[in-house]
């Protein structure tokens, strides 16, 4: 997936208003942050959005793990760690790809809330 397409429908996601279910905001020394929040239907996750700063790279990180995660049991890694989310964004510049890490620690951070609450373990 190209970080082209991503920021495109990423620039939608992150205009739509967060879930019930919402994990911690992960805020990384540059002052970048992101949150996920989620619909969890029979352990699944049926619905994936995320707040971010207004930074390109992390809104088209952050929309790849939504693109992957959909359909996806709470609880099972869509990506294995950043370096494979820098893999699958195709097109970022080596000086940005950090960005990878704060997007999967805050999509974390909303799955670890999802196993822990009421609601994620329906």
């Amino acid at each position: 997936m190209s970080a082209h397409d991503c920021l495109e429908r990423g620039l939608r996601t992150r205009r739509r208003p967060a879930l019930a279910l919402t994990g911690d905001s992960v805020c990384a020394a540059s002052g970048l942050q992101a949150r996920f929040s989620a619909g969890i239907e029979g352990g699944r996750i049926r619905d994936l959005r995320f707040e971010c700063s207004a930074c390109v790279t992390l809104i088209a990180y952050c929309q790849a793990l939504v693109d992957t995660a959909i359909g996806q049991p709470v609880g099972e890694g869509v990506v294995s760690d950043a370096g494979e989310l820098m893999t699958r964004v195709q097109g970022v510049p080596p000086a940005l790809q950090d960005r990878a890490a704060i997007a999967v620690a805050a999509y974390r951070a909303a799955m670890h809330r999802a196993q822990t609450s009421e609601e994620g373990l329906q």
